[in-house]
């Protein structure tokens, strides 16, 4: 009796399985039709001297691998697009964690400004930068007429080296850091009330149970929001583009804004896809280091 029980289980737990495993192929083709393919022929295309989309040029092996870590515009780019996304992530955690603790809180007018912060991410990557670029506008910008209404000359935003990044990081920092603040503000109501009560019993005052209370529990959703913002940082490309197309002089000139060039102005195919590559192992080899060093310590039992 015990043993056929077990069997018509095991059928009926088969049966839902397969059932299962139908409902999610079209989800399963669909990713491998969008996804893994475009992957493999771009991988296919990085081994040619390809200069269109078909890799009809000579097999070249990973000689466009060595030629981009060898290309100085490459290497240039990838520097400023390290610093690019360390200060975003820098700023956007501390930004984050700063309004975060502040409308946790639930003081008046919070409501509200959580309201506020989400509208930043309901507006496309394209109309901020147009937004952005018209506000640091050299000529008929909104900055520098009301620095100007001061009898202040306004300086080149757009046109000088440090004035772009600067810029650029602004821009950015206001439409990824609600994602942040959310994420976190979500993360602190997580939290239970009793940890804290009982740290003010013992005298720790607000630092320290941030530092030895919050912070150590927030370290998966710290975690998250590390990976997912150094992914779409490393990846970021319309802003950049439209605000000042990696200028002046290549001095915000970014792995996404490099690879469309020397893919679709310069049609260096080949060595396009095998920089996409690269970036690609990038991101991975430093999401893989977050995993380490953040990842929640496991307790043994005892």
């Amino acid at each position: 009796m015990k043993d056929s029980l077990i069997k018509s289980t095991t059928k009926r737990y088969r049966a839902e399985r397969r059932i299962g495993l139908w409902f999610t192929l079209p989800a399963l083709i669909t990713m491998a039709a969008t996804v893994l393919y475009p992957i493999i022929w771009s991988f296919k295309i990085s081994l040619f001297e390809s200069k269109g989309m078909m890799t009809s040029g000579p097999f070249v092996g990973l000689e466009n691998y060595i030629y981009v870590l060898k290309s100085k515009l490459f290497q240039e780019a990838l520097w400023q697009t390290i610093g690019f996304v360390a200060a975003t992530i820098f700023i956007e955690l501390v930004l984050g964690f700063a309004i975060a603790l502040v409308l946790n809180r639930n003081l008046p007018g919070s409501k509200l400004f959580r309201i506020l912060f989400t509208l930043p991410l309901m507006i496309s990557m394209i109309v901020a930068g147009l937004q952005w670029r018209w506000l640091f506008a050299d000529q008929y910008g909104v900055i520098n007429n009301i620095i100007g209404s001061f009898g202040i000359e306004g300086p080149l935003w757009l046109g000088s080296v440090w004035g772009a990044r600067a810029s650029v990081l602004l821009a950015n920092v206001w439409l990824a850091a609600p994602f942040s603040i959310l994420v976190l503000l979500a993360a602190l109501a997580a939290l239970s009330d009793d940890l804290y009560e009982a740290a003010r019993l013992d005298g720790a005052n607000s630092f320290q149970m941030f530092w030895r209370i919050t912070l150590p529990l927030l370290k998966p959703t710290i975690l998250l929001i590390l990976v997912l913002r150094l992914s779409d940082s490393f990846r970021l490309f319309d802003l950049v583009y439209i605000m000042t197309n990696g200028g002046p002089g290549g001095s915000t000139e970014v792995l996404s804004t490099f690879i469309y060039k020397n893919t679709f102005t310069n049609l260096n195919f080949g060595t396009g896809a095998a920089a996409s590559f690269l970036v690609m192992i990038l991101i991975m080899v430093i999401c893989f280091i977050l995993f380490k060093i953040l990842r929640p310590k496991e307790v043994p039992n005892k």
